[in-house]
This record gives C-alpha cells, sequence and structure tokens, in this order.
C-alpha cells in the first residue's frame, strides 16, 4: 500500500514509469492530452483517474478490457465546496484554491464489495483557512462504475450546503456532433405535470439525483448520479454545445430550486467532516443498461421495500371518476361486478387478487368501511385507504394556537409548533401547509391513522402529496436535523415501521423519486386519465424513467380511466386500449371507471364502461404481460414522437426467457406505420417461432425487421414467441455439471467455472428475467440481486456457444 506520499514521489513512483512506456493516451474524441511528470496517475480496472497538476484538476477515462483508453468521460473537473469558516464568512474553494495535494490507496469493503479506495487530500487554502478537502475514488474488481465523493475537514464550527466532486468549468468533447446524442433529466419528484426530458446536447440542462449523456446511434452512455439519499438532495447540471460537448459539469449534492420545492437554500450541514453523497461514474455500452444498473448501485445502499406479497396489483381506485361522488353502495356494486364479471374473465394477477383503492373522499362512514372490508375479503379483495402524511389541511388563514396534540408530559403542540417554516413564515404547498416529519405530532398523527386503519382491515395505504415533507424549512423539531431529505427520511422511517407491524402496501402518490425505500409503489407522473395525451403524458415517464421499477416493487401508472367523466366521457376504444396498455407496461392496472349501472353520481357512463371492459380488460395476454409487474424500456431513447425534447417514445419493449414483448403507442391522429430492425430488439431472426400482436391476435411476418401499424390514437403489442420453449422448464432440464453458485447471502452470489463465461441471466421461478451480466470471459464473478428473493435460475452462457443452468437460493 502507498503511504501519504508527497506531489514529487508519486510522479516518480506512479507517472514516471507509465510515460517511459507510453507517452500519451489517445482518446477518439478527446484532443489527446500529454501525461506531465507531475501529475498523479491512478489505473484500476477499467478506470483511469488523473490528476493533472498543471490544471489543478481531474480526467477520467473509461479504458477497454485491453487497459486502453476508451473514452475520456470527464475533464478538466476541478472540485468545488462551498462553506461557512469558524468566523461565519461566506467561502468557496476549489482543488486550485490549495497548496498542496497529496495522495493515498486503501483497501475497501462496503456495500459495492470488496475494492480500493484512492484519496486526493488538497490542504493549505489560500484564504488561509484551517480546513482540507479530500476527494475520494471507489473501484470495484467487477463493477461497471465507479464512485466518487468530496468532503471538507476543519473545526465542529464549519458549515456547507455545497459540495460538487465534479465541477467542470473548462470545455471538452465528449461525443462526435450528432443530432441524436441526448442529455436526460430527471424530475426531482412528479408533481406540476413535470416532465422526464431527453434534451439535444445544446444549452443547459438540470436533472436531480442522475442523469445520463448519450449517444443516440451507438447507445453508449455515461451514467452520473447519487447513491446516497439520507442527507442531500443531488443535480447534475451541464452547459452543453454542438450535440456533443460539454462546456460546463456538475455533479453537486446541495441542489435547492424551485423543481425541488424550496423557497430558500439548501440547509447546511455541520462539520468537523463534511461529506457529499457518493457519485456514481459509469460508461456503458448500452446507456439503458446504465440506468438500470445505476437502480441496482442504489438497492446495495438501500434495499427497496419488497413486503407486499399478495402479486401485482390488479383492481380499482376511486378517484379517477366517481372522485368525491363516491359511496358505499356504488362500490358494494363495483365490487360484485370485479367479482362476478372481470375476475373470471381473466382480470386478476395470478394469485386472484384484487386491490379496491379508496381515496379521498370515498363517502363511506367507519361502519360502512368496515362493512365494505369484510365484504371484499370473502370476494379475494383488498381495501386500500387514503392518507396525506405531511399535510395540514388547515386553509391559509388558521389559527395558529390550535392544539392538535401533546405530549406525555402534558406538553401541548400547536399548529406553529409543527408546521415548517421558510424564512420564518409557514410553508403553504399544493393546498396545504407543510408539517415538520421530525415532530411527534406527526409522527404519532401517521401511527395512529395507521393502526385504526389496519384495525378495520386495510392493507393498501395510498398516501399523497408526500414531497410536502421534503420542503427545506428553516429549522426542525428534531435539533440534529438540518436538511430537508434527513427530516424526510426521519419521518418517513418511522412511517415505514408502523407499516411494516399491519404488513401494509405503502402507494405513493405525489412522491419524490428518492429517497425511495419506503414505498411499495410510486405514481410515474403526476395526475393522469384517459385520453390519448394523458397516454403519452403516462409514457413519456416510462420513456425516461422505466428503471425506477428497480427502486420500487411497482411502478404506478395512476388510476386508468377508460370511460370518464367530461372530456373523458368519449375516449375512443383506441384511447382505451392505449390507456389500459399504458398500464400494463408500467407496473399495476388500478382502473378507475364508474362500474355502477344504479349510481346516480352523474359521473361515468357505466353502461359504455362495462362494454369496453369486455374489450379491454379481459384480455388474457395483455394481463399476462401485465402480471410481470415490471417497466418496458425504451427502444430508441432519440425518438420522440414529437420531436419534442419532453415527447414520450413510440415504442418500448421488455424480454424475458420466454417472449420479447414490443409495444406501439400512436399518440397523433393519423396512421404510424414502419419497421423496427430486430438488432435494435436485440434478437435474430431465428431466436423466436412466431410474432403475434396481442389486441388484434393476428400473426405478424417478421423477415430481417418487425413491421408494425398502428391506428391513430391506438396501441399494439407484438409477442416474440422464443424458441428456448417454455423457459423454466427447460433450464431446470439443462445439465449443471460444470459451474458451483454459492449464495454469499446478503441478495449476493458467487459463481465459479472451470470455463470462461461470456454472460449470466438470473431467472425467478416463473422464468422471469430479473438481471443478466456480460463477463467478457470470466472464471469467477460476483453477482448482486438487491431485489431478487427465493430460489432463483442462474443460466450461464459460455465462450464457447454452450449454456448451462443453475439453481440457488438468494437470500
Amino acid at each position: 500500500m502507498l503511504g501519504k506520499l508527497t506531489l514529487k514521489r508519486i510522479a516518480m513512483k506512479i507517472d514516471w514509469i507509465r510515460i517511459s512506456k507510453k507517452m500519451f493516451i489517445l482518446s477518439l474524441w478527446t484532443v489527446p492530452m500529454a501525461v506531465q511528470a507531475d501529475d498523479i496517475v491512478v489505473t484500476d480496472g477499467m478506470w483511469k483517474v488523473t490528476y493533472m497538476e498543471g490544471e489543478k484538476a481531474f480526467r477520467i477515462n473509461a479504458l477497454n478490457e485491453e487497459g486502453a483508453a476508451r473514452k475520456c468521460v470527464v475533464n478538466h473537473s476541478a472540485s468545488a465546496a462551498r462553506y461557512d469558516n469558524t468566523e461565519g464568512e461566506a467561502r468557496e474553494v476549489t482543488t486550485a484554491s490549495f497548496a498542496e495535494v497529496s495522495y493515498d490507496e486503501a483497501a475497501v469493503d462496503d456495500e459495492f464489495g470488496t475494492g480500493k479506495c484512492y484519496t486526493f487530500t488538497f490542504s493549505l487554502p489560500e484564504n488561509g483557512d484551517g480546513v482540507t478537502m479530500k476527494q475520494r475514488f471507489y473501484i470495484y474488481p467487477g463493477q461497471d462504475y465507479m464512485l466518487t465523493d468530496l468532503s471538507l475537514e476543519g473545526d465542529a464550527a464549519i458549515r456547507s450546503n455545497y459540495l460538487a466532486p465534479i465541477s467542470v468549468g473548462t470545455a471538452y468533447t465528449l461525443y462526435m456532433s450528432n443530432d441524436g446524442n441526448r442529455m436526460l433529466k430527471v424530475p426531482f419528484d412528479n408533481d406540476g405535470f413535470g416532465r422526464y426530458g431527453k434534451y439535444k446536447m445544446s444549452g443547459e440542462v438540470t436533472s436531480y439525483e442522475v442523469s445520463v449523456l448519450y449517444e443516440g446511434s451507438s447507445r453508449e452512455g455515461l451514467v452520473l448520479g447519487s447513491v446516497d439519499h439520507n442527507l442531500w438532495k443531488s443535480a447534475i447540471t451541464a452547459n452543453l454545445s454542438n450535440n456533443g460537448a460539454v462546456n460546463e459539469l456538475h455533479v453537486y449534492s446541495g441542489a435547492s430550486t424551485s423543481e425541488t420545492r424550496d423557497v430558500i437554500p439548501h440547509g447546511k450541514v455541520n462539520g468537523p467532516v463534511i461529506t457529499s453523497a457518493r457519485m456514481l461514474i459509469g460508461y456503458f455500452d448500452d446507456w439503458r443498461t446504465g440506468m438500470e444498473t445505476f437502480a441496482d448501485a442504489n438497492n446495495l445502499v438501500a434495499p427497496r421495500t419488497e413486503s407486499w406479497t399478495l402479486g401485482t396489483p390488479f383492481g380499482w381506485q376511486s378517484w379517477g371518476v366517481l372522485a368525491e361522488k363516491n359511496s358505499y353502495a356504488t362500490d358494494v356494486e363495483i365490487s360484485d361486478y370485479y367479482h362476478e364479471v372481470l375476475v373470471p374473465g381473466g382480470f386478476c394477477n395470478n394469485q386472484g387478487n384484487i386491490v379496491f383503492s379508496l381515496d379521498a373522499g370515498d363517502g363511506m362512514s367507519n361502519t360502512e368501511h368496515l362493512n365494505f372490508i369484510n365484504q371484499c375479503k370473502e370476494k379475494n379483495q383488498v381495501v386500500g385507504c387514503y392518507s396525506t402524511p405531511f399535510s395540514m389541511w388547515s386553509g391559509e388563514n388558521p389559527n395558529w394556537d390550535d392544539v392538535l396534540g401533546q405530549a406525555a408530559d402534558g406538553t401541548k403542540w400547536t399548529r406553529w409548533d409543527v408546521v415548517l417554516k421558510a424564512d420564518g413564515k409557514p410553508i403553504w404547498y399544493d393546498g396545504a401547509y407543510c408539517m415538520d416529519p421530525t415532530h411527534p405530532y406527526t409522527k404519532s398523527a401517521m401511527a395512529n391513522f395507521l393502526r385504526t386503519q389496519a384495525t378495520y382491515g386495510f392493507k393498501y395505504v395510498k398516501m399523497d402529496f408526500v414531497n410536502c415533507g421534503i420542503v427545506q424549512a428553516d429549522s426542525y423539531y428534531n435539533p440534529e436535523v438540518t436538511t430537508a431529505v434527513a427530516a424526510y427520511n426521519e419521518g418517513m422511517d418511522y412511517i415505514r415501521r408502523q407499516m411494516d407491524k399491519y404488513a401494509m402496501f405503502a402507494a405513493f402518490s405525489i412522491a419524490p423519486l428518492f429517497p425511495y425505500q419506503y414505498a411499495n409503489s410510486r405514481r410515474v407522473a403526476c395526475d393522469t386519465w384517459g385520453a390519448i395525451g394523458h397516454s403519452e403524458y403516462c409514457m413519456n415517464a416510462i420513456s425516461g424513467g422505466w428503471w425506477t421499477d428497480r427502486l420500487f416493487q411497482y411502478n404506478d401508472p395512476d388510476h386508468l380511466v377508460l370511460i370518464g367523466t367530461g372530456d373523458q366521457l368519449n375516449n375512443t376504444i383506441g384511447e382505451n386500449r392505449a390507456r389500459f396498455t399504458t398500464g400494463a407496461v408500467t407496473g399495476m392496472l388500478l382502473v378507475a371507471d364508474n362500474f355502477s349501472l344504479n349510481d346516480r353520481s352523474g359521473r361515468g357512463w357505466a353502461e359504455r364502461s362495462r362494454e369496453v371492459a369486455q374489450t379491454v380488460m379481459m384480455n388474457k395476454d395483455i394481463n399476462e404481460m401485465a402480471d410481470m409487474g415490471r417497466s418496458f424500456k425504451p427502444v430508441y431513447g432519440c425518438k420522440e414522437y414529437n420531436g419534442n425534447y419532453d415527447g414520450a417514445e413510440n415504442f418500448f419493449m421488455f424480454d424475458n426467457d420466454k417472449y420479447l414483448y414490443v409495444a406501439a403507442f400512436n399518440y397523433q391522429e393519423n396512421e404510424l406505420s414502419g419497421s423496427i430492425p430486430l438488432d435494435l430488439l436485440d434478437i435474430s431472426s431465428d431466436a423466436f417461432s412466431e410474432v403475434r400482436e396481442l389486441w388484434t391476435n393476428e400473426l405478424v411476418k417478421v423477415d430481417g425487421s418487425l413491421p408494425y401499424s398502428v391506428p391513430e390514437k391506438d396501441v399494439r403489442v407484438y409477442r416474440f414467441k422464443k424458441t428456448g420453449g417454455s423457459g423454466v422448464k427447460d433450464m431446470e432440464d439443462e445439465a449443471m455439471a460444470r459451474t458451483k453458485v454459492v449464495p454469499l447471502g446478503g441478495k449476493r452470489l458467487m459463481v465459479y467455472s472451470g470455463k470462461d463465461m461470456n454472460r449470466i441471466e438470473v431467472y425467478d421461478m416463473q422464468g422471469r428475467l430479473n438481471g443478466t451480466r456480460d463477463l467478457s470471459g470470466r472464471t469467477q464473478v460476483e453477482l448482486d440481486l438487491p431485489h431478487f428473493n427465493g430460489m432463483a435460475l442462474v443460466r450461464i452462457h459460455y465462450a464457447d456457444g454452450t449454456k448451462e443452468v443453475c439453481k440457488t437460493l438468494v437470500y
């Protein structure tokens, strides 16, 4: 191990040896950079990190398997921090602000495995403060990414609300200019009808927690994102030009904008050691795989909630059509209709379960709730309720002295005590005041609510306006909490533990994307009904955010309205198919129509809804596809239907061992037709026996490409039946002699082989693909399966073209 070395000794021991062998590295689309004698160079696996003494900045190269430079992914990065010193003076420093730099290397063994941590320590700042700045790079063998973070160390009195492990202010070229190059914008939350954006690489873009800059033509992409969500709001801000050049790039912790719903700066974190979130840096052959890998990496830090055992949510939701006109009698009739007609017709998950989600203003008394729940139990139906854990519904001008509750010692809690404040004023958001997630009243109110609802028999809880709990405030009841994210985590962790007592499903509605680990499901977008524009809005979220189904058990497309009220009353059958399919390719199917023939609310059109249900909701093949509970990924990633950065894609795909599904949506008033080359669908012409369109049940002739023809405002779903057989049984029958799979616990497996392995696939016992790993000839690999639990089938593809399967337990 290298000890603390001076810059000159680093140069002598590390770089001069490399310089004598190779004077410079040539990266295809970057200007060749000569390695200087004073540079510090770290090469480990597929990564090369260079601290350039002349610039006092970092360059990061992704390497190929032979160790040669593949791509300069980050250049001229002068890591930056802002802080208040011990005198309370505001300071800003970068790597160029310090007189000395030293380097250290140490072994690391953490959530990501065993590896090396390379630490660059910057000391003696020119401002004279007694602080040091440290940048760490974590590299793990076998991982397709590295991590980095930035910390400030000094007196306990220092405070910071901005740390940027990557901060580029000098332009470099990332990709050759191309109209298909994109930067993905990920919204902080799903409120305000915000959208994912796939911006051409020209102009300024800010994405929250993660982004990817990618080539649409080759699919290669650079993923940058935070894997820690316990303290900071993080963001990626870029200034881009010429559809390939990076003028500025800042990956930082400390985001506070109108999009994060904040009206004051990010809370300041106290010293003596202040560390940013760890940021993932990954360069991938396919940016879509990169985003999925990012989600999996997050699960290693904070595993997603997987408490729901009753299958993919199929069912009914009361708000989409009936809303506040809902009633007990209407719901009983709809419950009977599901039980007597829809479920026997095939609308249910593979366990035969149905969810009835009652929303705000469900119109029932407590006695009616109890009666309804008991009736539903007899029909294999689970009933849900509604809550807003961090919203104070008091009107804009409440009496702030109103007592809401009291502590065990008799201390009374008023509205003023509980409300969050910014600049001394109560924070009003989404029609309510925001409540302090760390306050005992907020916690006790939710504990009491959940206990009561569990007593009635509710098992599914829709939680709305959850983002009210992640707004930055002046201070919190817990004096150790200074940031919105820390406050939110404290409140939500408490709520999740209460829910786990009663095995409740947490369905987040309006909520931040991160932290994610408290919810079983989360809405992918804001309110969404049934016309084709609503389907397009939902699919915009899947175009950019399909990978979030690895953060939640299920992605939620919101209530599926077929025939609604007002402008939703005359939705066409094509629009009905399209909206229903958005649910099937997102991960849940809660239809919201008013199916009650005896209801007199004036909401919906029961006769028409029932007619549509016969055609749409009883399609066995579509329902089987939906029962996977998975989100489809975009086929292209750079072909928005209308050419706008925030438009949805038309084509989506999902692959498992038995089928390849391709969904084609047409959001416009003219026919959509053409073909998709099979290589873009990652399937060869000899790998399938038939292609069937699931809405028309017609066989489709495929010869080198998939032809599609989608009527106006409609959808088509093409299912490739693979020639590999039925999946699980065939895999179980394969030989299992050459390879050993060892469960390591912690949802990890070690795979040893006497032959070179090219690829590993992991399936559940229903034959659903849960993960893949490209190995390029390795004979040993450790697999992380953060959201898998139970028996698994591990299929190994060898370099010689053979394959085999091992059965093992993942726990």
